[in-house]
């Protein structure tokens, strides 16, 4: 296995069936970016590229992803961050930090609570009462 320093990026339509070492590949169609592990082990890295997962920021031809690639659960455990096209390694994570991590992923995934609904009476029976409440107070008191 041969280590990537850097991965010059090319935007695609479409992900082609296999993928080159040292390509990040970016569709904005599918909103997605993808190239093999760094590390060389060959495994595919995924990285979808929406607003709760990756952000992908470009510096010329030059591509940024934030946050940090994990690949926790492939056997190479590779971590790393793409800054500028090049390969920046971090330290391998403990089991507790990968899932601490995992679990604030979830958080932030999570969809809102729904709002909860106002308490009426309703149109019927809280309109209707207080409007025949309203006549009686104007006309008996």
């Amino acid at each position: 296995m041969t280590r990537i320093k850097r991965l010059r990026t090319v935007f695609t339509a479409e992900i082609p069936e296999t993928l080159d070492d040292g390509v990040l590949y970016v569709s904005r169609e599918c909103r997605v970016a993808l190239h093999n592990c760094a590390c060389g082990c060959g495994e595919e890295v995924s990285t979808p590229l929406v607003a709760t997962e990756y952000k992908l920021t470009m510096h010329g031809d030059n591509a940024s992803l934030w946050p940090s690639i994990g690949n926790h659960d492939f056997a190479c455990a590779s971590h790393y961050v793409i800054d500028q096209g090049m390969i920046v390694w971090a330290n391998k994570m403990s089991r507790a930090a990968i899932e601490a991590g995992r679990e604030k992923d979830r958080l932030l995934k999570r969809p809102p609570a729904p709002s909860p609904i106002a308490e009426t009476m309703g149109p019927t029976a809280g309109g209707l009462f207080g409007w025949f409440k309203s006549i009686f107070r104007k006309f008996f008191n």
